[in-house]
């Protein structure tokens, strides 16, 4: 089961962990540039301390990270995303429902705009855009997307916490899953 869940700032560090453990081609495709080790590090201790102005939304499998959304704040009321899945589960809808679940969360805390930065020939996060209907803008081989956001309301506050308990629900099961099996073999 893939779970999903709001890193707490003491868990950043992991960001920087789990970035350096992906290839080469993904790193560079995710930040604009390639990207080594040192940056990646050097781009984390700057996140560290304004922790308030950026967060993580992670997918999970086995306990194991599988994709990530850096929720950045860019204006007081604009947040930057930049959503990366690693190369084994790729095209199984986990970009579409973290770009979901992040889009629920940001309107909840009162982000009246999203904001994303893409490579022009990156189609795959084109393609999440426009299904989560960021306007694009190309720019000279870059492509910027934007889109309003509506203000909280009772279906996106229900639904938050509906997938933050179906989650921990999951996380429960996972962890009994050993014992359970076991007690009933």
């Amino acid at each position: 089961m893939i779970t999903t869940r709001i890193l707490h700032s003491s868990e950043y560090p992991q960001y920087a962990r789990w970035l350096k453990r992906l290839d080469t081609e993904s790193r560079a495709t995710y930040f604009g540039i390639p990207q080594g080790d040192d940056q990646i590090d050097h781009l984390v201790k700057g996140i560290i301390p304004n922790s308030a102005y950026h967060h993580f939304l992670v997918a999970e499998y086995k306990g194991q990270w599988i994709g990530c959304i850096h929720m950045a704040e860019s204006a007081l009321d604009e947040v930057e995303f930049g959503v990366i899945v690693d190369v084994e589960h790729r095209g199984h809808g986990i970009a579409d429902r973290l770009m979901t679940e992040a889009i629920i969360w940001c309107r909840n805390r009162g982000y009246r705009s999203l904001y994303m930065h893409c490579l022009s020939w990156n189609l795959p996060i084109k393609h999440l855009c426009t299904k989560h209907g960021l306007l694009m803008k190309n720019d000279h081989g870059e492509t910027e997307t934007k889109m309003p956001l509506l203000p909280a309301d009772l279906r996106t506050i229900t639904q938050e916490m509906v997938n933050r308990n179906k989650n921990v629900c999951c996380m429960l099961l996972q962890s009994t899953m050993p014992f359970l099996s076991e007690v009933y073999g």
